[in-house]
Order: structure tokens, then sequence, then C-alpha cells
């Protein structure tokens, strides 16, 4: 929603207010640059109002909800307003379960230093753009753009990017083929002008049908765009870029995993068609840093000990995540401590959550974070997901609070200890409050 805020203004010509809960967020600092008032929730807030914008996590009963339908105020949920917005211009959108956010971050810093000055949306702080959105001037807007409730289904973008399919949202979503089906709408939307850009390697790409054509990405001989010859040292990686199987320049990439070269990939096969020069591109993605909570170092505990803190909360991303921090800290002992998020997540992937701790020496599961939108009772406890993790041969452990956590890691951390923070919820706080 701060995000919205911050472009509306450029795109749109509007005077932006706004209202939330009467906490501190990192986006707080970003409106106060952007000259956004925040208020408090009134229903006197949108009484000389033209349109209303809504978070989706908000009712019709919300007082300024309600009063603005009393007011026959238009009101719109956050992705029917993004779609007007990127309706607007030249849309590009980024989706897939897993990493939209860091790919759409990619491309915002290439396009950016290309000169191309796009009005940018991203779901995370990144320092490369100067927060979570920027305003541009150029014809391009790119978008993250997530497939939860298909509100994708929102936009038509002229290049639209799938970095994978898998099941997720298991509280909207039935099965894995309820999720293609969304995915599957959505490549329907693209023009026969624009462009499809999918990973190579996902099983369920061919599902992808389109009048536009389709670019692929990725490490196998068969992708558009791959990477070849790839050298891991420390959180950083080379390698070589083929396009169609010619070789077009080295990229060397200073953020952590195989699954950041995927992204940087799928960025690289958009920027090319776009017409930016290839060395320009693979300039560009060496000089990105991440995104917050994304592989975000916190800092270090009092005797060496490195806390880090990422987002994952689905089985791919955690068992990504731990094999990039395998990848990176070969000497290190990975303790994984892991808050699961949503009752129905947990309860649909069990199994594949059990799985997903491979790569790490320690596993602490937390309480479950529990999602206001879950009503219905649930089975599944953070206590089972901690025997079965112990079943598959890994040392788990199941501590529900995160004051206790902070308690027992500060009780037992080694100057040799990886400390990786997981999950969508508040766990990042264990981290914060146990650097020095």
């Amino acid at each position: 929603m701060s995000a919205l805020a911050q472009i509306s203004n450029q795109i749109e010509g509007a005077t932006i207010t706004g209202s939330d809960v009467e906490e501190s967020f990192y986006t707080d600092s970003v409106l106060k640059r952007a000259n956004i008032p925040v208020l408090g929730f009134s229903s006197a807030n949108v009484e000389n109002v033209d349109l209303v914008v809504a978070s989706a996590a908000y009712t019709n009963q919300h007082p300024e909800i309600a009063r603005a339908l009393d007011l026959n105020i238009p009101v719109l949920s956050y992705p029917q307003y993004l779609g007007r917005l990127l309706a607007q211009k030249r849309s590009i959108c980024v989706t897939g379960t897993h990493g939209k956010t860091t790919t759409t971050a990619m491309m915002g810093l290439v396009l950016l230093q290309a000169g191309l000055d796009p009005t940018i949306v991203v779901g995370s702080d990144v320092p490369s753009i100067g927060g979570n959105a920027h305003s541009g001037k150029g014809e391009f807007f790119l978008a993250e753009s997530c497939e939860y409730r298909r509100h994708f289904l929102n936009y038509s973008p002229e290049h639209l990017i799938i970095t994978n399919i898998e099941f997720d949202h298991p509280d909207y979503f039935k099965d894995l083929d309820d999720v293609i089906s969304a995915f599957s709408e959505l490549a329907l939307k693209v023009p026969a002008h624009g462009r499809i850009y999918v990973w190579d390697e996902d099983p369920n790409r061919k599902s992808i049908q389109s009048d536009a054509p389709i670019t692929t990405f990725g490490l196998s001989e068969s992708a558009d765009i791959r990477a070849t010859e790839i050298i891991f040292k420390d959180e950083k990686s080379s390698m070589k870029i083929l396009f169609k199987g010619q070789y077009v320049g080295d990229l060397d990439l200073h953020v952590a995993g195989k699954h950041n070269i995927v992204n940087a990939l799928a960025t690289i096969a958009l920027c090319h068609q776009l017409g930016i020069p290839m060395n320009d591109i693979l300039s560009s993605l060496g000089q990105f840093n991440g995104t917050k909570r994304r592989f975000e170092h916190i800092g270090c505990n009092t005797n060496g000990a490195l806390i880090v803190d990422d987002y994952a909360h689905h089985p791919t991303e955690i068992r990504t995540t731990l094999e990039g921090a395998r990848l990176s800290f070969p000497d290190r002992r990975i303790r994984a401590i892991f808050q699961p998020h949503t009752f129905s997540r947990t309860e649909k992937l069990l199994l594949e959550f059990s799985q997903a701790f491979q790569s790490a020496d320690e596993v602490v599961i937390a309480d479950i974070f529990a999602s206001a939108r879950e009503l219905e009772h649930h089975t599944v406890s953070a206590p089972n997901l901690a025997e079965m993790i112990l079943q598959q041969g890994i040392q788990a452990r199941y501590i529900g609070t995160l004051d206790d956590i902070k308690l027992y890691l500060n009780q037992t951390l080694a100057p040799e200890d990886l400390v990786l923070t997981l999950g969508a919820g508040d766990i990042y706080k264990v981290g914060l409050e146990i650097v020095s």
C-alpha cells in the first residue's frame, strides 16, 4: 500500500493521504520523505476524497470503507488499483510462487541504470532502488505481482515473468492444478506483441500457453538464456552467460545461492528483450546487493556468530535458502530458526516442510504464526513438525516463544555458528535482539 501511495501522484496527479494502525513500520520513513501523511483510522478520513484504496486485509465493515460506501465514494482493493495504474504504462509483471521480490528488485536496478526511469512496485525494501517503490517518468511500469486469490488477474501485462509455479496459499487454492489454472489465465492476457519469460526447469511451464512468444531462462542446456561454468565462493558466484547457445558475457553475482542465479537469468532475459546492451545488464547485476529479509545480514553476536534473516516460508524456499547458506558458509554450523506461517500452509505441506531442512545442522521450530484470515480449526502443531524433522535424522527441537528461543540461543551460541531465522511472520525479531 505504501508503494502505491508513492507512485500515485506521478501517474494520476493525485493528492494522497493514508491511514493505518498506530504501530511503527519501516515504511513510515519512506512515506514521510514522500510528504504523505499517515493518520490513525477514522471514518472522517474519507469525508472529502474521490477514491479510497483499501488493503485486502480489511472488509467492508472497516469504519473508513463503510463510510466511503455510505457516501458512494468508489473503493478499490490494492490489486484493482494497481491494475488501473499499470494500464497507463507499458507493464512488466513479475510473478511466481518464489523469487518474485528479488527478481523485481534486480530488474528495477538494471532498468534504472539503463536510464529508462521505470515506475517500480516491489514487496520489500530494496536499497539499490531507494525503498519499495520508484515513481518514474519513463514508459515502463515494473510490478511484483502476487497470485494469492488470483489478484494478478487484475493486470494485463505486456511482459510477464513467471519465476516458477508451485502449490502454495492452501487457504485459497484447492491444489496445484488450481494454481496452474490461475497462472495460465494470466498468461492468456499477454498480447501477441508482448512476451512471456518462464523458468526452463519448471515442470509446470508446459501448461503456459499464449499468443505471445515465450523466452526460457535457467541452468539447463535447452534454456534460451542460461548460465554455465558457475563458481561459488563465499556469498558470491561467477559464471558465463549464454544466449541461444552463444557466449555473451560474464556475470559476477554478489548474492548467495543457485536460486538467485536463476533470478538474474530472468532479469537478463527481459532486459535483453527490451534492448539494453548485454554488457550493461551484466554490469548492473554485478552491483545488486539484495533486498530486506532475503538472506539479510543482521550482524554478529558478541562471540562472532553470524545472524542472517530470510523471508522463506515455503518448503522450496527454505530448502534453497539453506542450500545457498551451505554453499556460502561450508565451515559454519547452520542453525535454522523457523517460524511456520499459517496453519493451513503448515498442515497441507507438513511432509514437505519436514524434508526441507537437510542442509541445516540444527533446527528450532517456533509456534505457528497464525493468519487473521484462518478461522477454521487445524490439527497441525509446531511440535508435530519438530518431531517429523527429527525423524529425518536432523537435530530439531520445538521452542515455542521468541523470548525462549532468544534465551536458548544466547546460552548456546558458538563463534562458528550461522543463525538463520526463517519465516514470513515476526521471527526476524529474534535475530535483531541477539546481535551485539
